[in-house]
């Protein structure tokens, strides 16, 4: 279906034929009920996930969602708020402050990147827990942006969210594709997935296509140039507080996960040999046990031989206790604020809609 055919006009998208922004109906239906009952005091979070994967889609296809939610909440609600890069978030810092600079009922997009480590979602747990005690009177719509949905904590992935959207390339990786999972199938794909990564594992509640273009208003191409100038302007800022022992460690450990996916044959041994470090560090890589990484982050320039020291120590298996941001990190993740949503997206609105093979 098409939508604010007067805001997007023929020929502002590539290739459009009519005017409107495409959005997929079944997901409209279920979006529509966020904007109705964001008056009601309400405070939602939504997430979009890439399937383990990077470059699909999920940063295009936030902006179409929150596009279209801004454009029915000033439909149901008689305000005028715009969807704009100031919208776009890259860090808990932007995050908080923007949100506060916004109008009420706004929606705010948290894109964090597709380089999040074990250390970083500890970071991304305080930022959140931070962000819903502060920002909670707001009633805003945040949709956080992440490349994987079992390495979000388990609060945050069962009980704050509301649901989830999986995008995935299809085909000789075509874009445009996601799995819409309802608070009920989200909760089911994390616990029974988590462990193997499985996707498969429990079928989606509909799936649906979404077109590739950015979505913005006012000014969709001056607010999309902007947007990519910030998100590569933050890449860049992010990688220049990394040492180059920093990233060549980081990097191993991502190559180490990738040729464990795509050669299952390979040894630890013969990974440890390619990789130039010991056995045990590659198993604790392939374990997702990523503390040493996250220590060398945490701790900056200048920790990198200290850190390659207790790589290769017998027995360690992580970051030791005792730095007040490691307890709050633990805190965060181990003792979330209590928060039971409603259920939002009620059966009665899935109903007849297209489900997953």
């Amino acid at each position: 279906m098409k939508f604010a055919e007067d805001i997007f006009p023929k020929g502002t998208f590539s290739s459009q034929q009519t005017d409107g922004a495409y959005i997929d109906q079944t997901l409209s239906s279920n979006l529509d009920i966020l904007a109705r009952k964001i008056k009601n005091d309400m405070h939602f979070l939504i997430l979009i996930t890439g399937h383990d994967g990077v470059g699909n889609g999920k940063s295009t296809l936030m902006t179409q969602v929150g596009s279209y939610l801004t454009w029915k909440i000033n439909q149901l609600h008689k305000i005028d708020n715009s969807f704009t890069s100031r919208n776009m978030t890259f860090n808990g810092i932007q995050l908080e402050k923007r949100s506060f600079e916004l109008p009420q009922y706004s929606v705010v997009g948290l894109d964090e990147g597709d380089d999040l480590t074990t250390h970083g979602m500890k970071d991304l747990a305080i930022k959140l827990k931070r962000y819903f005690r502060k920002c909670r009177q707001l009633n805003q719509i945040l949709i956080l942006i992440l490349p994987s949905y079992f390495e979000l904590p388990k609060f945050y992935a069962l009980s704050r969210s509301v649901f989830l959207l999986d995008v995935q390339f299809k085909g000789e990786f075509d874009r445009g594709f996601f799995d819409f999972y309802s608070s009920r199938k989200k909760k089911l794909l994390y616990l029974r997935g988590k462990k193997e990564w499985d996707y498969d594992c429990v079928n989606s509640d509909f799936h649906g296509k979404f077109f590739g273009s950015y979505c913005f208003f006012p000014d969709v191409k001056g607010n999309t140039e902007r947007y990519k100038v910030e998100k590569y302007r933050d890449m860049i800022e992010e990688e220049e507080q990394l040492s180059p022992k920093q990233i060549e460690l980081h990097l191993k450990y991502k190559l180490c996960q990738q040729f464990r996916k795509t050669l299952p044959n390979l040894t630890n041994l013969q990974l440890a040999d390619s990789f130039e470090v010991d056995p045990r560090t590659i198993r604790r890589w392939l374990n997702k046990e990523e503390a040493v990484i996250g220590d060398i982050l945490e701790n900056g320039p200048g920790q990198e031989a200290k850190i390659m020291n207790i790589l290769s120590k017998e027995g360690h298996t992580g970051v030791e206790e005792g730095t007040e941001h490691q307890k709050q990190s633990n805190k965060a993740l181990e003792e979330p604020e209590r928060f039971d949503p409603p259920q939002l997206i009620p059966e009665p609105a899935l109903q007849g809609t297209r489900h997953a093979e």
